[in-house]
């Protein structure tokens, strides 16, 4: 046959005819499918992200790890049968290890940050951001790695071998849906005299970067950008969610030196030490963006300046941000029968075709 033969025996198709319905979650709630009969919902889960650590500071001074970006799935073509309510949490961002105010008395005593908590859809749950690892107490003591989680926290920096692990993901695809968990594990701390930075937090992705010499903390990793499925209404950071925090910076250069950076999703930027900076105050982590879960930035150890500040301790490290749930009602025909190749050709070149279920 000029146009191919008959694809069969008879199947199941799904068929786009447009007008697709997004819904977007912020909060709790519950997701209400319009219409009657099966429904096809692509969806977004994204988890809160993790908190970054503290350090305490002298003697031995160290950068800390960022938290890890909150688990991310995204499942495409999930059938809603009837069609069913759905209920949505949204996971929170985990704390940041110590008090963000006030700036000028750092404390003296560190610790890894919180983990962030899971958001779930229906019977779908994106893990919680792990936390950034953190530094307990003063030369000697344990190094903290970073945390599992969904993405996992960054590593602490260490003088000594070796420093603190990058978090592990912990974050599995949904069942009936491979590929669908986009997650990675945190960066480890630097190590030695001038390797002393905090790891980044792995982002939904890419990897959080590890601390590397000198004293230079690892950028968290990139978030993932799935906002061409969620058409017509804006979210995460330009689309991109699941941000690791950046890793605290040890180095006490006299001039200034790039902060680590948070991942492109909402990560908070880690702290850099500016102790050989005579009146230049401490450069301060920042928190995950709100919605995007994004990991919070790690500390750093930090001396005088400012004045008020008579011993060498740690900045704080920041919370990670809340989570997102985005759902997007597929207006799709389903049928079943038998099909000429021309016309599977047709539909696939148009984009109509999806996956049976």
């Amino acid at each position: 046959m000029a146009n191919g033969g008959i694809i069969g025996p008879v199947v199941t198709i799904t068929k786009s005819t447009g007008g697709n319905t997004v819904s977007k979650f912020t909060s709790p709630g519950t997701f209400t499918p319009g219409g009657t009969g099966t429904k096809l919902l692509d969806v977004l889960i994204v988890a809160g992200g993790g908190g970054g650590g503290m350090t305490r500071g002298a003697p031995s001074n160290n950068g800390v790890g960022g938290g890890g970006g909150g688990g991310v799935l995204f499942l495409q073509n999930v059938p809603n049968i009837n069609p069913a309510p759905q209920s949505v949490t949204i996971g929170a961002g985990g704390a940041g290890k110590g008090s963000p105010t006030p700036t000028t008395n750092y404390g003296a005593t560190g610790g890894p940050g919180s983990a962030g908590s899971n958001s779930v859809f229906g019977s779908y749950t994106a893990n919680g951001g792990g936390y950034g690892g953190g530094r307990p107490t003063a030369s000697p003591s344990p190094v903290d790695a970073g945390g599992p989680g969904g993405n996992g926290g960054g590593g602490t920096g260490f003088i000594g071998d070796p420093a603190g692990a990058g978090g592990a993901s912990n974050q599995s695809d949904a069942s009936g849906f491979p590929g669908s968990a986009l997650a990675n594990a945190g960066g480890a701390g630097g190590n030695g005299a001038a390797g002393r930075g905090g790891g980044g937090g792995g982002g939904a992705g890419a990897a959080g970067n590890d601390g590397t010499s000198p004293g230079i903390g690892g950028d968290g990793g990139v978030g993932v950008d799935k906002s061409p499925f969620f058409p017509g209404t804006p979210f995460g950071d330009g689309g991109f969610v699941g941000g690791g925090g950046g890793g605290g910076r040890y180095e006490p250069a006299s001039t200034p030196a790039p902060q680590p950076s948070g991942g492109n999703g909402g990560g908070g930027n880690g702290g850099h030490n500016t102790g050989g900076q005579p009146g230049v105050s401490a450069i301060l982590s920042t928190a995950g963006s709100a919605n995007t879960g994004g990991g919070g930035g790690g500390g750093a150890q930090q001396g005088s300046p400012p004045a008020s500040n008579s011993g060498v301790n740690g900045t704080f490290g920041s919370a990670g941000g809340s989570g997102v749930v985005m759902v997007t009602q597929v207006n799709r025909v389903v049928a079943s029968g038998v099909w000429t190749m021309n016309d599977v050709y047709n539909e696939v070149k148009q984009g109509n075709w999806s996956n049976s279920f």
